[in-house]
C-alpha cells in the first residue's frame, strides 16, 4: 500500500484499487483568496489507475469544481465517487451534472468494503466535514485533511479501525477569526494547529503522520499577512521530533510506501527552496462592488433565513455594523429586521471590502468563505458575530430549524445517525471558534 502526494489535500492511496482524494489542480479556491503552492504533480497516466474519487466534504479547496470539470470524461465516467452520507443530495446532484454517474455513500462511523481486501470508513466532524479511513491487511490510513476532531472523536475512531498505521493531517492556518490583535492571535493559533495534529497522532496511537492540507497560500492582497504566521512543514517536523513522535514528510509528486523507511530530508530540502521564493508570488486586488448590490444580495439571504429559522431565534442577532473601507461607506444591517442601511459615526464591528461582504451574502457558503478566507477584521461585539457564523453555517449545511424543514425523513434520518458525538462536537466547534 502507497500514498502519492499530488496537491493541498490531495493523494493517491493504492492497495489493489487506487482511491484519489480530494483533487485540486488548478485556480484558485475561497473568493480566489487561496492559491495552490507548492504546484500540483499530477500525471496524465495516473487517471488510468485510479478506481474512487473521495471528496470529504465541500469547501472548495477539497470540492474544487473548476478541477472536477476540467478532468477526462472517459474518466468522469468510469470512476465511482465516495461522498459521505448526511442530509442533503446537493453535492451528488452536482457532481451528476458534471458527468459522474458512479456513487456511493459512506455511513458515517461504519466500515465499508470496496474489494476482498480493501475497506473504507468515514467519519464525520461537525456538520460538514468527514475523515477517511482505507483499510488492508497492511495496515489502515486515516485521512483526516481538515476534520476538527478532540480526544472523543479520536478514541471512537479508534474503536472502529483499531491500530492505525499513518494519519494525514493539516499542519498550518486555514483562516481566521479576523481578531485585529494578530500578533497576540495568529502566532497561538499556529501553534494549536500544531499541538491538534500532535494529539490528535497521540490518541489514535499512529505510527505516524504525514502532513498536507496546507499546501496553499493565502493570495489576495487583504489576507497575504497570514502568511507571515502560517507553518511550514519544517515547522510540524521540527515540533514532532521534540515530543518524540514520528512524521514523515512529501513533496509534492513524492510515492510513500506505508511501513517503509522514508527519508524526510529530500522534501524539506524542497520546500526550503519553495518557500525561498514566496516573495515572488502573485496577489490579487479584488473589483469593488457597489453598494446596491450589496444590499439586494443581502435582502435575498435574510428573506431565506426567514423562511428556515424560527423568529424566535433570528430575534437572538442583534444589528451589525460593517466598515466598507474601498467604498467609504459604513453600513448597518440587521438579519432579525431584514433590512441593510448607511450609518454615520458608528463604531465598526466588523471592516471588509466591497466584494468579499457581496461573496458572503450571495452564497450560502458565502460568510464561511469570509472566515477561511481572513479577509475581514473584527473589531468589537465577537459574541454577536459568532452567533451569525453560526446560523450561517447551519444554514449552508441545510440544517434549517423551521419545523417543516427539520422534520423531514432525510433530517430524522440523519440526526439519528449522528446523535452519538454531536453534543461532543457542537461544543468542542464552539469552543475553536474563537
Amino acid at each position: 500500500m502507497d500514498i502519492r502526494l499530488i496537491s493541498h489535500a490531495s493523494v493517491i492511496i493504492t492497495s489493489d484499487v487506487s482511491i484519489w482524494t480530494d483533487p485540486w489542480l488548478q485556480g484558485k479556491a475561497f473568493n480566489d483568496s487561496w492559491s495552490l503552492f507548492p504546484e500540483p504533480a499530477m500525471q496524465d497516466a495516473f487517471y488510468e489507475t485510479i478506481d474512487y474519487l473521495f471528496i470529504s466534504h465541500e469547501h472548495p479547496d477539497h470540492l474544487h469544481f473548476p478541477t472536477l470539470k476540467a478532468l477526462p470524461e472517459a474518466f468522469r465516467e468510469r470512476v465511482t465517487i465516495l461522498y459521505q452520507e448526511n442530509n442533503s443530495d446537493k453535492v451528488f446532484k452536482a457532481l451528476q451534472r458534471l458527468g459522474f454517474s458512479k456513487m456511493i455513500t459512506l455511513p458515517h462511523d461504519k466500515v465499508i468494503g470496496l474489494t476482498e481486501n480493501t475497506k473504507v470508513y468515514c467519519y464525520q466532524a461537525g456538520s460538514m466535514d468527514s475523515a477517511l479511513a482505507v483499510i488492508t491487511p497492511e495496515g489502515t490510513i486515516l485521512n483526516l485533511n481538515d476534520c476538527e476532531v478532540n480526544q472523543k472523536d479520536c478514541r471512537r475512531m479508534k474503536r472502529s479501525l483499531g491500530n492505525i498505521r499513518v494519519v494525514l493531517n493539516q499542519f498550518s492556518i486555514a483562516g481566521y477569526s479576523g481578531f485585529k490583535e494578530r500578533d497576540k492571535y495568529l502566532p497561538a493559533q499556529a501553534r494549536n494547529v500544531l499541538e491538534k495534529m500532535l494529539s490528535n497522532h497521540r490518541d489514535l496511537e499512529a505510527e505516524v503522520t504525514i502532513p498536507f492540507a496546507s499546501f496553499i497560500y493565502f493570495s489576495s492582497e487583504d489576507n497575504r499577512y497570514i502568511n507571515e504566521y502560517g507553518n511550514k512543514p519544517a515547522d510540524a517536523y521540527k515540533f514532532f521530533a521534540k515530543n518524540g513522535q514520528k512524521m514523515d514528510v512529501l513533496y509534492p509528486g513524492d510515492l510513500y510506501e506505508v511501513g517503509s523507511e522514508h527519508d524526510s530530508d529530500p522534501a524539506l530540502k524542497r520546500f526550503d527552496d519553495a518557500y525561498s521564493e514566496e516573495m515572488y508570488l502573485p496577489f490579487d486586488v479584488s473589483d469593488t462592488v457597489p453598494l446596491e448590490k450589496i444590499s439586494s444580495a443581502f435582502d435575498k439571504l435574510s428573506a431565506e433565513l426567514h423562511d428556515r429559522f424560527p423568529k424566535t431565534l433570528l430575534r437572538f442577532l442583534k444589528p451589525v455594523v460593517v466598515e466598507i473601507p474601498d467604498l467609504d461607506k459604513t453600513i448597518i444591517f440587521s438579519i432579525r429586521d431584514r433590512s441593510l442601511s448607511e450609518t454615520e459615526n458608528a463604531d465598526p464591528d466588523l471592516i471588509i471590502k466591497s466584494q468579499p461582504l457581496y461573496f458572503g451574502f450571495s452564497f450560502p457558503y458565502g460568510i464561511q468563505t469570509l472566515g477561511v478566507s481572513a479577509r475581514y477584521i473584527l473589531n468589537k461585539n465577537f459574541p454577536n458575530w459568532r452567533n451569525h457564523r453560526i446560523l450561517f453555517s447551519m444554514n449552508n449545511a441545510e440544517i434549517y430549524l423551521k419545523p417543516r424543514h427539520l422534520f423531514s425523513k432525510k433530517n430524522l434520518a440523519f440526526f439519528r445517525d449522528r446523535l452519538p458525538g454531536a453534543m461532543n462536537q457542537f461544543l468542542y466547534r464552539l469552543k475553536v471558534m474563537r
